[in-house]
């Protein structure tokens, strides 16, 4: 065990993954040694791209007592959260709720946390913190509770089909903003001064690339704020970064005791003749 711990902590998961099947193929683990082979052969299988069967080996060794279970409940979790992240944020709460004396909470907390902030629920992620004794930094608390200044796709399109750049200042992307505002106050000019003047050809191209550009404008809009809710949820889980506790990990077993040799046994007293001999 002292050699798979140490290939999953150096990520060689070829390694590990080759060194499981020499072990097991050894043969003379015991039950609970054999999980914890199991348990890190399956991240091995995960991470050289086998999640599949990674995740049926991790939901067998769900049930097993102990850190061996735990581990799998967590890593089944963080599996999901890649998948569907809202799924996987459930799965850590339901072994924060599941397991009140879990070795793991710290992690699990932390993880849920982050899961949230980076789904923009950013008042639950700070409940979820505060419930879980999780002690923000003042600049985490104030992003977390400040969700005003995430952004709504479809008002940012909406302001910027009423008034081209409106949408991207709402985004807080003022030279977008400036600029969508420009280009479209000139093509509506040009249109204006052709149509005045009965040029129709120079009417029809100006008409074509502005009706272009004002679509164009009102798609940005909602870009830009899809691209600055991802940078706030950027910046609000870096805050949290500093945060993180230890991954979690397999609870070093302590090193067999050597048996105590008896001095005597290695001395035993000298025989004494059952018959004296006299002179």
């Amino acid at each position: 065990m002292p050699l798979l711990n140490e290939l999953a902590r150096r990520e060689d998961w070829q390694g590990l993954h080759t060194e499981a099947i020499r072990v097991r193929f050894h043969g003379g683990l015991t039950p609970a040694t054999l999980a914890e082979v199991d348990y890190l052969d399956a991240l091995a299988i995960r991470e050289l791209g086998d999640p599949q069967r990674s995740l049926a080996e991790l939901e067998r060794l769900r049930g097993t007592p102990g850190p061996v279970g735990e581990l799998a409940e967590l890593a089944i979790a963080e599996a999901w959260v890649g998948i569907l992240p809202r799924q996987g944020v459930g799965m850590y709460q339901g072994y924060l709720a599941g397991r009140p004396d879990g070795l793991y909470r710290d992690w699990a907390a932390y993880q849920a946390t982050v899961g949230l902030a980076q789904d923009g629920y950013f008042s639950m992620a700070l409940t979820q913190a505060e419930s879980n004794g999780i002690t923000l930094s003042p600049e985490a608390s104030l992003m977390l509770s400040d969700p005003g200044r995430f952004k709504r796709p479809l008002v940012a399109a909406a302001l910027s089909g009423g008034l081209p750049g409106a949408g991207q200042l709402y985004a807080r992307q003022p030279q977008e903003a400036l600029s969508a505002f420009t280009v479209n106050a000139l093509f509506a000019t040009g249109m204006i001064l052709a149509a005045r003047e009965r040029q129709w050809a120079a009417l029809g191209v100006a008409g074509f690339f502005g009706v272009g550009f004002y679509f164009g404008n009102i798609y940005g809009a909602a870009d830009a704020a899809i691209r600055h809710n991802r940078g706030l949820r950027d910046d609000v889980v870096r805050s949290l970064a500093p945060l993180a506790p230890p991954p979690p990990t397999l609870p070093e077993r302590p090193a067999p005791t050597p048996p105590e040799f008896a001095p005597a046994a290695l001395n035993p007293p000298a025989l004494t003749p059952a018959v004296e001999l006299t002179p």
